[in-house]
């Protein structure tokens, strides 16, 4: 069974300035929030396509690094086109300058049927939607720092299909009520370290599309549903009660249109503070959160006199 592991995004802006990435969807919007995340991520060129015939031309002329592929779209979905630029590692075609190019494929498909049938087109990993930009990134440094071997036989075309599949997944997240609490010291560092990565690529997002607007406010609840949960997982109570504050101020306001992007960024900061204090800290840790608290209160007594 695929393991559903939480986004972990190490590369810096300056390893991915050369990258071309290809991004397939019929969404316009979908197109530019994930073309946002790459561009937020130090991705050095991106270039969209509506479906999977325009994606073939585009590799014809452009020949990108890696390909994001949505599953549904008319015309030719991203299993079609996924086949049809492996199938030129047996069949040389010239509108396929490179049948390896690894595809990773975003979408609401999460059974291990879905899975299985993705594998045997030729995807290479998988982002599970609704996503976060650390998700997508992610998979990007999958993809450069353990890429798979590719396989060109009669049954099969393309990569390797023995490693273990991982789902970055990045909805509602299971057991949010009784997560599974990491007691080894090295694993909850990364766990903070993870945490982290997530808030950076959110706020480069963020000022990328010049403020909060409403899919930068759904990943950013996303974001913080994650928060809430890693934290608990290493027992930091004050990370997970920053992240709650967070929700609720976006909860209260009602809408991206009232959420202001300093609240925001007020929050952040400190969840970035919180996590790099030492656990005896308590004292600069309860201040933080006390003045977390007052910002929301304040601005959530404001939005309903106002409403």
């Amino acid at each position: 069974m695929p393991r559903h592991n939480l986004p972990s995004a190490n590369l810096r802006p300056h390893e991915l300035a050369s990258l071309k990435v290809l991004v397939v969807d019929d969404n316009p919007n979908v197109q530019r929030l994930i073309g946002d995340v790459l561009y937020a991520g130090g991705v050095g060129q991106v270039e969209t396509a509506d479906d999977g015939v325009r994606a073939r031309a585009m590799l014809a002329r452009w020949d990108p690094d890696i390909v994001f592929t949505d599953w549904i779209m008319p015309v030719m979905d991203g299993l079609e086109l996924t086949k049809s630029i492996r199938a030129a590692a047996m069949r040389p075609d010239r509108r396929i300058p490179n049948p390896q190019v690894p595809v990773i494929i975003v979408t609401g498909h999460r059974s291990e049927a879905d899975v299985e049938l993705a594998r045997r087109a030729g995807v290479n990993e998988f982002v599970i939607k609704p996503f976060t930009p650390a998700a997508l990134l992610s998979r990007i440094q999958l993809v450069l720092t353990k890429p798979r071997p590719f396989i060109v036989s009669d049954g099969y075309v393309g990569p390797d299909r023995r490693r273990r599949v991982e789902l970055s997944y990045s909805g509602p997240l299971r057991r949010m009520s009784d997560p599974e609490e990491v007691v080894d010291q090295v694993e909850r560092q990364a766990t903070r370290e993870t945490i982290s990565v997530e808030l950076e690529a959110l706020r480069a997002l963020i000022a990328a599309r010049g403020g909060v607007d409403r899919d930068t406010l759904k990943m950013t609840y996303r974001v913080m549903q994650h928060t809430s949960f890693r934290a608990r997982q290493v027992r930091d109570q004050m990370v997970h009660r920053a992240s709650s504050l967070l929700m609720e101020y976006v909860d209260a306001m009602g809408g991206s249109e009232h959420c202001e992007r300093e609240v925001l960024d007020l929050h952040f900061q400190a969840i970035g503070k919180l996590i790099d204090l030492d656990e005896g800290d308590l004292d600069t840790a309860a201040k933080l959160l006390a003045q977390l608290a007052a910002v929301v209160k304040q601005k959530s007594a404001r939005r309903r006199r106002a409403a």
